[in-house]
């Protein structure tokens, strides 16, 4: 039999393969050295990863970086993440190209999301009272108490690299961005520090009640208290830019997005703020209980709402659009994507949501409240009562799998790409971390 690969030009052969799906351009990599080289050219592995959607994986998050878990000696269920690819150092194979690598990785790492593999770290011990604040890098997981002290945590090693005293109350709030962590506190201020030395760079004061919320983009702090006002601090400058007033009640939930800052608050009203000019753009006004949650981009707005409603409204006029009806109880906690709207509810449901408006499907696995959710192109994440972490295939409407083995209550979550991180309302507070890498 003639091997057509020897005696073709490179551009015909190259085109030949280009028809091939993954999984036969795999098989025919068995084949031979040169069958090998061809069907590990880097263009039609970037062609498949840009196809899937995969692009991230080999630009902003390097999975050919990230250092995969330890095979476990214990793994008897076989549920920890494995990923191998071994090629002796002595081999005439050439190591695996990049975009190949990165196909293979995320692919690998999507099936541990699906089917439930992941390893628990050791479980982040330290506060003695609740955990009220988490944030995360992937890198290392800040921490804030009611026992008035601050954590940074590094999750190579699973330890406590500083632990952080100074506040006179409760942390409410933490948020870090590239080497810099802000806290929100109960004392009335804003605390910027170090991530890497753990030591404080700066202290805001301005508040006249406790700090709620922040957001931070690296140079803009938002913040919002119990005063009912939102604040906006320049962190280069250090000082306070701007004291926003609008809402009549205490501030529930806020959010940034490209230089904008939304508040939902229990006066039952939303206000969309222009933070580099200092003033409101909208007023929105259509609920009828406190708005727990809300997620906007430059066309819409989603609220959801104690009145067991979600409302879909228009950035640009801040007109109501869309009332979305069928939780039984509060809207707790919402995310929307380009595909979908989820919600997540005190009548223990998760709902997925066309943009049109029209109930996709009606995902039930919790008991009690549904406090969290991630979504992102991938896969949907819930996390609730009962200790219950869910992963859903939202286009689907599909279960995938729930995780059980959540050591303890959670009221907080953070996702990453390879990470799960989980925060316990329980006194003393842990920090759960599941890693499916």
């Amino acid at each position: 039999m003639v091997d057509f690969v020897e005696y073709l030009p490179h551009e015909l052969t190259e085109r030949i393969f280009s028809y091939l799906s993954p999984a036969d351009l795999g098989k025919a990599a068995r084949c031979s050295k040169q069958w090998r080289e061809m069907s590990s050219h880097e263009a039609l592995w970037l062609h498949f990863c840009m196809v899937n959607g995969w692009m991230k994986y080999g630009l902003t998050v390097d999975l050919t970086l990230e250092q995969s878990s330890p095979r476990s000696k214990s793994n008897v269920s076989g549920t920890s993440p494995v990923f191998e690819n071994y090629i002796p150092v002595d081999s005439s194979l050439p190591q695996t190209k990049k975009w190949k690598a990165v196909y293979m990785r995320t692919q690998h790492l999507l099936k541990n999301w699906a089917k439930g593999r992941y390893r628990v770290a050791p479980i982040l011990r330290g506060h003695r009272q609740k955990v009220s604040a988490i944030d995360s890098n992937g890198h290392i997981v800040v921490s804030g108490s009611a026992d008035k002290c601050l954590r940074i945590w590094d999750l190579q090693t699973y330890r406590c690299m500083y632990k952080i005293d100074g506040h006179a109350d409760t942390i409410n709030a933490v948020k870090i961005k590239n080497n810099l962590i802000v806290t929100g506190c109960a004392d009335c201020s804003i605390r910027v520090y170090d991530s890497t030395t753990g030591q404080i760079i700066l202290i805001f004061n301005g508040h006249s009640a406790s700090v709620d919320h922040l957001q931070f983009d690296g140079e803009t702090i938002v913040s919002a208290g119990a005063d009912r006002t939102v604040r906006i601090w320049n962190l280069p400058e250090g000082k306070l830019q701007f004291t926003l007033k609008g809402h009549t009640d205490e501030i529930e939930c806020l959010t940034i997005y490209g230089g904008y800052a939304l508040t939902g608050s229990w006066d039952t009203t939303m206000i969309l703020w222009d933070v580099y000019k200092g003033q409101g753009v909208h007023s929105l006004a259509d609920h009828t209980e406190v708005v727990n949650c809300c997620q906007f981009d430059d066309t819409r707005i989603v609220s959801g709402s104690a009145d067991g409603t979600l409302k879909v409204w228009s950035t640009a006029t801040g007109e109501c659009l869309q009332t979305l009806r069928g939780h039984e109880e509060e809207v707790y906690c919402l995310a929307f994507n380009k595909e979908v709207i989820a919600s997540g509810s005190s009548d223990s449901t998760v709902r997925i949501w066309s943009h049109a408006g029209v109930v996709k499907c009606v995902l039930k696995q919790h008991i009690g409240i549904v406090r969290c959710l991630h979504l992102d192109e991938e896969k949907l994440i819930s996390g609730g009562d009962q200790k219950k972490l869910v992963v859903w295939d939202f286009k689907k409407g599909k279960l995938l799998n729930a995780i059980h083995r959540n050591p303890t209550l959670l009221h907080l979550m953070w996702v990453n790409e390879t990470k799960l991180i989980t925060a316990s309302p329980e006194t003393p507070g842990t920090i759960t971390v599941l890693n499916y890498w």
